[in-house]
Order: C-alpha cells, then structure tokens, then sequence
C-alpha cells in the first residue's frame, strides 16, 4: 500500500494510507494466482510434454520397420500434441492472452477438426461464411472453441455420431456457430450426470461471450448445437447474460 503525503487540519506532512479499493485488491490477487499458475504449468508441465512428443518422435523413427509398432507410437504422438495444445490454451485463458483471437478458423481446422478424425474416426468439415471475422475478442474466440469442442465430445461419447460437421456464420446482426452430427440423438438429460454438467458448461460460455446457446435433438435423428452471438456483444464484456432455455 502506497504512502501519500496528506494535509490533515492544517498540518501539513502527515501520512495517511491510500487503501485500495475492494474489488481492485481482488482483481490483483486473483491475476496474480492466475499468473503463477500458468508460469509453474508452462515451466514443469508444457516442458514435459514437449520432450515427451520429442522422444516419442525419436522412438516413430527407429521403429520404421515395424508398423504395428508405429500405430501404436502414432496414437501415442497425437495424445501428446492434443493435450500440449489444450495445455497452451488454458495458459491463454489464464494469462488472457489472445490466444485463437487471430486464429480461431485455423485452430479448428488444423487442430480440432483434424484431430477429430483422427481419434474418433469421425468424419469432420468446417465451413466458414465469407463474411466471417478475421479477428475475435479473446474471450469470445476461446469460448467458441470450448463450446465447439464439448459438442464434438458428446457427439463421439454419448450420440455414437460418425459425423459432425461445423459452421461459422456472421450476418450484419450476429455470429451464430452451428455444430450438428448424425447420432442417435439425446433421449434425456440429467444435470447432475457428466453429459448435463457438459451441456450446462456450454451455456455457460455462451452466456458469458454474450450470446444464447440452442440444443435440438431427435431420437436417432442427431443433434444440432447453435450458437447465436449478437454484434452488439462484441464491443462490450457482458458480466451477467441470461440464456434461452
């Protein structure tokens, strides 16, 4: 805390404390923690990964003569890199950093999208509106990628969908991002299991990047995922959203 020198009844000199406001001082704590964090995960737990992806590269190479081998080196090579690059993406929500501002179209192609097929056999498409962004806010593009990663899980996990397909649209009013897959469809839903605490997760995240998220589903007949983002939203950071049911 800071000293200041104060005037009190006419004496000149004095020292009072300048204390700082409540919410500043929590704000501070709480971007200090975030930032420790992120440095022990980057420092201990991103560099063991990185040597780990390393050495798995180094193993694919002397056992080129045994593919059986290599399959099972290959699965081991892609888990690596998917969980280095959630890793690097929490540390971009953790330091606010931009992070999939600039890149959100690319990470879902190149990263989710590809590793979808991939893992889960699943075939996966991305299709982007001409009229579509070529930068985000931060938070938005991070919760976008969240929303559109949850949906593709529950589709593998809990619909058996052998295909999903993803797009991004942006008309002069607002973004909507549509994920829909040909799985069996959701015949109930209970809050309290993993499934519903998912799906409560990504209205969460839609109500936070100021937007509404909508679930359809039909028995056997898929699922569809819209998420609808007014323009308006973009240029403010909304602190309480309420959601469509």
């Amino acid at each position: 805390m800071a000293l200041s020198n104060f005037e009190v009844e006419g004496r000149p000199g004095a020292q009072v404390l300048e204390l700082p406001r409540p919410d500043q001082g929590i704000d501070a704590e709480r971007e200090r923690i975030k930032s420790h964090i992120a440095r022990e995960l980057h420092d201990q737990l991103a560099q063991t990964l990185i040597n780990l992806s390393i050495q798995t590269e180094i193993f694919i190479r002397e056992q080129h003569d045994h593919q059986q081998v290599l399959d099972q080196l290959g699965f081991v090579q892609t888990t690596v890199r998917e969980a280095l690059n959630n890793l690097r993406q929490l540390l971009c929500d953790l330091r606010g950093t931009p992070g999939l501002a600039k890149s959100l179209v690319q990470a879902l192609g190149e990263g989710l999208l590809a590793t979808c097929q991939l893992r889960m056999k699943m075939k996966a498409s991305l299709w982007v509106s001409p009229s579509w962004p070529g930068a985000l806010p931060p938070e938005t593009s991070i919760h976008i990628y969240r929303i559109i990663e949850e949906a593709i899980n529950n589709a593998y996990k809990h619909g058996g969908a052998t295909c999903v397909e993803v797009a991004l649209k942006a008309s002069d009013t607002r973004l909507v991002v549509k994920v829909r897959d040909d799985g069996r469809g959701i015949a109930w839903l209970d809050m309290k299991k993993p499934f519903g605490m998912g799906m409560l997760g990504m209205r969460e995240r839609a109500a936070l990047c100021g937007g509404v998220l909508k679930i359809r589903s039909r028995s056997m007949a898929g699922t569809t995922v819209t998420l609808s983002i007014p323009m308006e939203a973009l240029r403010w950071s909304p602190k309480h959203v309420l959601y469509e049911s």
